[in-house]
């Protein structure tokens, strides 16, 4: 069934904004001239991309009237923007955006290629008759044969057999089976001429089904100059199906550096329509729906409650969900008609992609920030899906190398660096691909890092660093009564195997109660530390080559005899005790 055809008029004030303003009269007689447009920007979004398409032109003095014809049948109409440069070579008059099928076909053309494939398939099933019938003609001459094999040497046991009925029965069934073989051969022959033209006319069909469902976005606009004079024309909008993820590379020489590389890129991925060849392309963790109207200042509204609401402004009415609609309808038979094939694990992934990273970037922007960065280079990003990795950044920070130690948690040691963010942008959140001496050493994961703000990052295993944590079982004893009461003391060893001084940070923690019922006493640390509000430990020394150092933490914990039994919430303060106790009492 036809669809409507839907189009709206826009007029662009340069400068100004968007006003609706009358159609120009007559401008569209002799039909928009086609543009010879590239796209040479592309800002990619968490789940969109701003498209900026340019096409020279040829300004007579008067009104002329050009298109952008051609452009997927998704694009965000409400986005459209267009621009001129220079800016006073013309003024835009007027904006029409149409929407039409690839193909208008009518019905006797669709009946006519249904009809062509049906008469070859009916040719081909012809054949396939035929051949059943050769079939059973080979099958009654070897019953012949066989026959004839087995009554030969009765009769000429019985009463001998003459040469010409031997002979005459040897030929009829040789020229019968060499005809039925010639046949077959002819029927394979004939099939194989068929086949590569029923695939023809059934893609033919296809693509004929296809092109009358897909649309087309035609965007008009009639220019007003006051001389004759060349220009550029600009036309910018956004499109569904695209994304981007940060990723960053750190690399080092060796395992405790003194500066690192830092390279920040972007992966993207995106299954648009067109291809992207040559355009400048910008990344940004900005929503494009949280800029459709004038921002106001929220309202707080006690209304007598303990805490204030914040009454946000009303999310504006955009045609992006329209959009979005229309390409998850049509975007893969698109891309299959222009050559950029697209599987739908290329779409499945892309639209997990989107997801994630727009809730990544939406708990940026609680953080009050959004940012945007250019990508180096022009790279090709084909629209069939797959990731581009484009540079965003790349600086070399200085670093403070240092060993960090947690034997309560494991008994591996690691090499970190700490760093300032001196890259002049924000380090976004995702996938590290750490580096050493040239070596992969695998990934870890960073979250935000701001501008100027220090933070740390884990190199791989010091393995000249032995450790050790044990209870100490002559000062520890687990003692049940109306209460239970654990008198832990630990023993942590901390040894430096290699032959270079060691500078080593070791964390560990002692237990912090947030229940009435649960008390903490006796604590004791050697060498004296002071534990912070959540109970974390921190030593920071430098061992000598093949120096061994011993700490000593001791505390009672005491605590309902069934405190145990007792259901906790599987996430909190209570459920983390519980777990913190269950494992000191594994020990004894």
């Amino acid at each position: 069934m036809n669809k409507a055809r839907r189009s709206f008029r826009l007029t662009l004030l340069l400068g100004v904004g968007w006003a609706v303003g009358p159609a120009t009269a007559g401008a569209d007689a002799a039909g928009p001239a086609p543009l010879q447009a590239s796209i040479t920007a592309v800002t990619v979004y968490a789940d969109r991309a701003r498209v900026t398409r340019e096409a020279a032109v040829e300004l007579p003095a008067g009104t002329l009237t050009v298109a952008f014809a051609k452009l997927p049948g998704w694009i965000d109409e409400e986005s459209v923007r267009l621009a001129l440069t220079p800016a006073d070579a013309a003024e835009v008059a007027d904006v029409r955006i149409q929407r039409e099928f690839l193909a208008r076909t009518t019905d006797q053309e669709l009946r006519q290629a249904e009809k062509t494939v049906t008469d070859i398939a009916d040719r081909l099933a012809a054949l396939d008759d035929e051949k059943q019938t050769l079939e059973v003609m080979a099958k009654h001459l070897e019953n012949i044969r066989v026959f004839a094999l087995d009554k030969m040497p009765r009769d000429a046991a019985l009463e001998g057999i003459k040469i010409g009925d031997y002979a005459a029965t040897v030929g009829f069934i040789s020229s019968n089976l060499t005809t039925v073989a010639v046949a077959r051969r002819s029927l394979e022959q004939r099939r194989r001429e068929l086949q590569p033209e029923l695939g023809a006319r059934q893609r033919a069909l296809s693509d004929l089904q296809t092109r009358r469902r897909l649309e087309q976005c035609t965007v008009v606009v009639s220019l007003r100059a006051p001389q004759a004079r060349k220009a550029t024309l600009i036309l910018t909008c956004l499109m569904p199906g695209a994304g981007w993820e940060p990723l960053h590379e750190l690399r080092a020489a060796g395992p405790a550096p003194e500066q690192v590389a830092v390279t920040s890129y972007a992966v993207v991925s995106q299954t648009a329509g067109e291809d992207w060849n040559g355009a400048a392309l910008t990344f940004s963790t900005q929503s494009p729906a949280d800029i459709l109207q004038l921002p106001e200042p929220d309202q707080v509204l006690l209304e007598g409650r303990p805490a204030p609401q914040l009454v946000g402004v009303k999310a504006a009415v955009s045609s992006f969900s329209i959009a979005a609609k229309n390409y998850a309808e049509q975007n893969m038979d698109w891309n299959r008609l222009n050559n950029n094939p697209v599987g739908l694990e290329e779409v499945q992934r892309l639209s997990t992609l989107n997801g994630r990273i727009n809730r990544l970037f939406a708990e940026l922007s609680l953080r009050g920030t959004t940012s945007h960065f250019a990508g180096e280079g022009r790279p090709l990003v084909r629209a069939d899906g797959r990731p581009v990795r484009v540079v965003i950044g790349r600086a070399d920070v200085k670093t403070q190398p240092g060993i960090l130690a947690v034997p309560a948690k494991t008994l591996n040691a690691v090499h970190t660096i700490a760093l300032t963010n001196t890259t002049g942008r924000p380090l976004l959140p995702g996938r590290v691909a750490l580096f050493e001496g040239g070596a992969f050493l695998g990934y870890t994961d960073m979250k935000f890092v701001a501008e100027g703000e220090a933070f740390q990052l884990a190199l791989g295993m010091a393995d000249s660093i032995k450790l050790a944590r044990v209870l100490d079982q002559k000062k520890s004893a687990l003692v049940r009564g109306s209460r239970t009461r654990i008198q832990a003391a630990f023993v942590i060893g901390v040894e430096n195997l290699s032959r270079q001084p060691a500078g080593v940070r070791l964390l560990d923690r002692v237990p912090v109660s947030q229940d009435r019922e649960i008390k903490v006493y006796g604590v004791d640390i050697e060498p004296k530390a002071v534990p912070d509000p959540k109970g974390l430990l921190e030593w920071k020394f430098v061992l000598a080559p093949g120096e061994k150092k011993e700490l000593h933490l001791e505390y009672t914990l005491e605590y309902p005899v069934n405190y145990l039994q007792t259901p906790a919430p599987a996430a909190g303060a209570n459920h983390e005790m519980q777990r913190q106790i269950q494992d000191l009492e594994a020990k004894f």
